[in-house]
């Protein structure tokens, strides 16, 4: 009974090694015994209750514990986004949609273990970015409105493009992408040491836990963007270095009969260099500025003004000489019309005239005498259709023709006396 006092003292005593206490063999009359025997045993029951229930708090702190880091590995992937799970480390694959892939795509629910054992990297794979060539073909200080602009550039702080033409320009281009493979993107060319604020699992533009806690925008620039920031520019740099200055001031250079523009131009060049070193990201659009050189610009605008105005009476006469072809045209196929409709009409009645001498000449071999008066008839009947006034003189019995003429006006007839009486007595 010492022994188990002692080690019940010094906390060696566990549930296993409790053991049902002896039976002590107590004379009548003698009580003592059984009360040090009955408050042994209440204190016996009373850490036994003790260590069950610390047990069970133990048991349910387990079960909270196992349930809150299998619930908290459930994250979400948002709409533009994806994602990439490493596990100590190593990019993992899973199978989505029958095909085994290292990109978690957006818009499904996943789960991964807890930090440090799995690592979530969101990805803004569908999210248009913008880079910028800014200062690197501009001048270092612009001059005020009314200020008088700096008569030369300075060497190593003032941007330009030398043009095909030897001629000075500054210039700004903008290009618009999206990222085509992430994991080429994040894990060949992104630096994570080149971001700020970065904590957990992801060093893109968000950071959080397990991929759905808070996030934070971050604004410092990355290692692929100066990667595209120094590709544009070299694209830029190469296509400009064959166009003359009025060409890129208007963004339209003339091959042959066809145009070709400034920003195809370099979109074209800067995807060709991103193909060679596959950084996984698509060009979507490439914008470009130029300016003209501030001290040599009214020049410059004299020179586009003339070249403006020779190019519009250029237009001008292309018009008018258009014009006067169309009009040239459209006479001659007028008289060329006129004519043809009047060989028609000749030669329809050259064959009309044909049939009908042919018919009389039919007539007259059957019926001279009576073809003939017919035909005197219709001679003498067409020519009195043309004449206003017609004389017919018949001849007499006497062989005597006379014709009576008219010359004068015709006088007139005198009344009688009888009838001016009774014009007078009519009017009493």
């Amino acid at each position: 009974m010492e022994e188990d006092d002692k080690k019940l003292g010094t906390g060696q005593v566990g549930l296993g090694d409790v053991q049902p206490l002896p039976k002590i063999a107590v004379a009548p009359g003698d009580p003592a015994p059984k009360a040090e025997s009955d408050s042994s045993g209440s204190g016996m029951k009373s850490l036994m209750r003790m260590a069950r229930i610390l047990f069970l708090c133990l048991r349910v702190l387990i079960i909270v514990i196992l349930a809150y880091l299998l619930m908290s590995g459930v994250f979400r992937v948002d709409e533009q986004n994806e994602a990439m799970l490493f596990r100590f480390g190593a990019l993992q694959s899973r199978q989505i949609e029958n095909q085994e892939t290292s990109v978690l795509t957006s818009g499904r629910w996943y789960w991964a273990w807890p930090y440090p054992i799995d690592w979530v990297k969101v990805l803004s794979a569908q999210r248009t970015v913008t880079v910028s060539t800014e200062t690197f073909f501009e001048p270092w200080v612009k001059p005020e409105p009314g200020q008088a602009p700096n008569r030369f550039l300075r060497p190593g702080a003032d941007g330009y493009l030398l043009t095909g033409d030897t001629n000075i320009i500054h210039a700004v281009a903008e290009v618009n992408y999206r990222i085509g493979d992430p994991q080429k993107y994040y894990l060949e060319f992104f630096d994570d040491s080149e971001a700020e604020g970065l904590s957990g699992w992801d060093s893109g533009e968000t950071t959080g836990h397990h991929g759905h806690g808070k996030t934070e925008k971050n604004e410092r620039k990355r290692g692929t963007v100066a990667i595209m920031q120094n590709l544009l520019a070299n694209a830029l740099l190469s296509v400009s270095a064959s166009w003359s200055v009025e060409d890129l001031r208007t963004k339209i250079k003339k091959v042959g009969e066809t145009s070709v523009n400034i920003e195809v131009s370099v979109q074209e060049k800067l995807e060709m260099y991103l193909k060679e070193i596959d950084l996984g990201v698509e060009v979507q659009s490439v914008k470009v500025t130029f300016q003209l050189p501030y001290a040599t610009l009214k020049a410059f605008d004299s020179v586009f003004a003339a070249s403006e105005m020779g190019n519009a009476e250029k237009q001008k006469a292309h018009l008018d000489a258009s014009t006067l072809l169309s009009n040239a045209e459209g006479m001659a196929a007028k008289i060329r019309n006129e004519a043809l409709a009047y060989k028609r009409n000749i030669v329809e009645s050259v064959r009309a005239d044909s049939t009908y001498f042919k018919t009389v000449l039919a007539e007259y071999k059957d019926h001279p005498e009576t073809m003939l008066m017919v035909l005197y008839t219709d001679a003498l009947q067409e020519a009195l259709s043309k004449v206003e006034n017609k004389y017919v003189l018949h001849e007499k019995q006497d062989s005597l023709q006379e014709i009576r003429l008219q010359i004068g006006q015709v006088p007139e007839k005198s009344k009688a006396p009888n009838q001016e009486q009774e014009a007078g007595g009519a009017a009493q």
